[in-house]
């Protein structure tokens, strides 16, 4: 296997993203790509004042 990879690699040798992403979709290897996502899955921080029962204390060793 290890050497089909081998030859898989030599002749995308300098192809450039497009290229790879064209030729590996033509061979049934390739997926498209999911869109990045912009949002974050964090839940957010309440804003100042909001949640006044929220205490946090840091000691520093």
């Amino acid at each position: 296997m290890s050497g089909a990879l081998d030859r898989v690699m030599e002749a995308l040798a300098g192809a450039s993203e497009d290229e790879v992403a064209a030729a590996l979709a033509a061979a049934g290897a390739s997926r498209p790509r999911p869109p990045a996502s912009a949002a974050s899955c964090r839940t957010p921080l309440p804003g100042p004042g909001v949640a006044s029962q929220i205490v946090s204390e840091v000691e520093w060793v």
